[in-house]
């Protein structure tokens, strides 16, 4: 279940957002667990997008800018990325977010992925399936993540909606 204050965060930033024309997929934490996946939630939301998502996302959430986004890259992530505070939580906004796979090579942007769309709260969430979830975690080397993915698709007999 999530918080009630990444709910009000998800609200705010979808009713800011919502029917803009902007490609963004809710990702992360948060969209594990409104999938079913039983995960520590920190209160951040994670959304992807590209170039072009995160410009227009930067001049909607200007009210709750903590950093425009910018092109930043470590030895592992690169995207244009920018920070929004939302209450106490903190929203990513990562733009042609790419990270380092474990073998080394860097992986697609990932808005190109497919996503689905899910109803939640009142709000239609575009997000990745589980399935492509437990992929880009396993190319991370994120093992935490990938064990409770596993693990409720164990449970739901692979069932990830």
């Amino acid at each position: 279940m999530l918080p009630n204050n990444i709910i009000s965060a998800l609200k705010t930033f979808y009713d800011k957002i919502n029917n803009k024309q902007i490609l963004w997929i809710l990702t992360g934490s948060t969209s594990l667990v409104i999938q079913g996946v039983d995960i520590k939630i920190n209160d951040d939301i994670d959304i992807l997008t590209d170039k072009q998502g995160s410009e227009k996302i930067d001049i909607l959430l200007a009210d709750f800018r903590i950093k425009k986004p910018d092109y930043s890259s470590t030895d592992k992530y690169k995207s244009y990325f920018g920070i929004y505070q939302i209450g106490n939580v903190k929203l990513e906004v990562m733009g042609e977010f790419q990270y380092k796979m474990n073998d080394g090579y860097w992986s697609h942007p990932n808005h190109l992925n497919v996503f689905f769309i899910k109803e939640f709260e009142g709000m239609k969430l575009a997000m990745l399936r589980l399935d492509q979830e437990l992929q880009e975690y396993e190319n991370m080397g994120r093992p935490n993540k990938v064990d409770k993915i596993k693990e409720f698709l164990r449970r739901s007999n692979g069932v990830a909606e």
